[in-house]
């Protein structure tokens, strides 16, 4: 609990101070007078003058704020009409402001992802099998279901990162396909084709992508690449058909094989019992997925596509979240404390992946138009760049009030969430 509490306490810190360090840097260079940056709400535990501005160190770590001179909801309600105050500003510098703290998190987490894909590398599934669907290209040219992928107009592939970066190459143009069919190679011409992957997709077959240090499976030497072919004499091809039947027997020795650079192999193994849910499931220790290094210009385009589908997965969330009960999985502050523990516990790698994604639900979160976020704001700035005049303070408050209503509604909801899935859960674990 204390490393889930100071784990959460160091992620919030962190991602709010990025995102109120947008507003401050933007405010500076627009002219505008920064009276207060804060961490935390108050009271506050550590402060200090430099220049205009006070810095503080909050105690109430559930996020912070930059006090602007003439911002009323945030500042001081006295407006003069000085240069230096927020009013004076035009609508755009404005604008920017305070676009400037959903758009630091969002830069935030790009620079994030990026760091760790030049430094770790990627994770890719390491099977190429492939389904090439009915009536598309690939069928056409004579692909089945199946066919493992071993080498794309003479360069070899060995997993779905480098098969995706051939087709890429390729853009339809058309590309000489090998595959493994049953042991046998065979060759394949896709001819140009504007259809996305020539309508292949990709399966997870039974290879073996990794294999985590002291499980059953170092202990029997299985080896990145080696392909699982039977388990107890049950012939498995997909990865969910062998996980099935390895899951079937906890603490019971079995008969393993698999396939190695094309030589037949096999030893007895005792998949390790493990309590999943209500259950007791056999595991071995391997995953389907292998790291592999990638350079800085692949490494900054993988950070932007990961961004952008984190923020598609935010939003498409929120779109069904009334539709199957899907309000039901937010989470709240428990929540998020446990997975920045969890995340903390398995490393610094883990660890700053979910700051990254954290910080694209802040960003993702802060522009939904509701007053009281930065959205709201942007919203109350759009409307008075339409009708050339701000809404009145009477009118202002009101939609504020309601915002506020609507995040303590929602603030209600995950928290009852955490308490009824998480701590309620784990009450009656205790008791039984």
């Amino acid at each position: 609990m204390i490393t889930d509490i100071l784990s959460f306490v160091v992620a919030l810190s962190i991602l709010v101070f990025v995102h109120e360090l947008g507003h401050f840097l933007v405010a500076k260079r627009a002219g505008i007078k920064v009276e207060r940056f804060s961490v935390g709400y108050p009271p506050k535990l550590i402060s200090f003058q430099w220049g205009e501005t006070e810095y503080c160190l909050s105690a109430i770590p559930f996020g912070g704020y930059v006090k602007v001179a003439g911002m009323a909801d945030v500042g001081s309600d006295e407006v003069t009409g000085e240069p230096w105050e927020f009013p004076s500003k035009s609508i755009w510098v404005r604008m920017a402001v305070i676009a400037a703290g959903p758009a630091m998190n969002f830069l935030f987490a790009f620079a994030v992802f990026a760091v760790l894909f030049f430094a770790y590398g990627m994770e890719t599934v390491i099977s190429t099998s492939i389904d090439p669907g009915k009536d598309t290209v690939a069928a056409s040219a004579g692909l089945r279901k199946w066919d493992r992928v071993v080498g794309v107009d003479d360069n070899p592939v060995t997993n779905i990162h480098e098969f995706e970066a051939a087709l890429n190459v390729a853009a339809g143009q058309g590309m000489r396909v090998d595959v493994d069919r049953d042991g046998q190679i065979l060759s394949f011409v896709l001819p140009p084709s504007s259809q996305e992957r020539y309508g292949l997709t990709y399966l997870l077959s039974s290879a073996v992508g990794a294999v985590v240090e002291g499980t059953p499976a170092e202990e029997v030497g299985l080896q990145e690449g080696d392909r699982i072919t039977s388990v107890a004499g049950v012939p498995v091809r997909s990865w969910d058909d062998m996980r099935e039947e390895i899951s079937s027997y906890p603490d019971q020795t079995v008969l393993l094989t698999w396939i190695r650079n094309d030589r037949p192999m096999e030893t007895p193994i005792t998949p390790a019992a493990r309590s999943v849910g209500d259950s007791t499931v056999g595991q071995i220790g391997i995953r389907p997925y292998t790291t592999v290094q990638v350079g800085l210009g692949e490494a900054i385009r993988m950070s932007a596509g990961s961004v952008y589908s984190s923020s598609r997965l935010i939003l498409d969330f929120i779109g069904g979240i009334f539709r199957e009960d899907r309000y039901k999985e937010l989470g709240g502050p428990i929540r998020i404390a446990m997975l920045a523990g969890e995340t903390a516990k398995l490393g610094l790698r883990s660890f700053l992946s979910f700051l990254a994604l954290l910080s694209v639900n802040l960003a993702v979160l802060n522009l939904l138009p509701i007053p009281v976020l930065d959205g709201g704001h942007l919203t109350f700035l759009t409307l008075e760049a339409v009708m050339r005049r701000p809404l009145s303070v009477r009118q202002r408050e009101f939609f504020q009030q309601i915002g506020l209503v609507l995040i303590l509604g929602i603030m209600v909801l995950v928290t009852f969430n955490d308490i009824q899935q998480i701590v309620y859960q784990r009450v009656v674990d205790f008791f039984q």
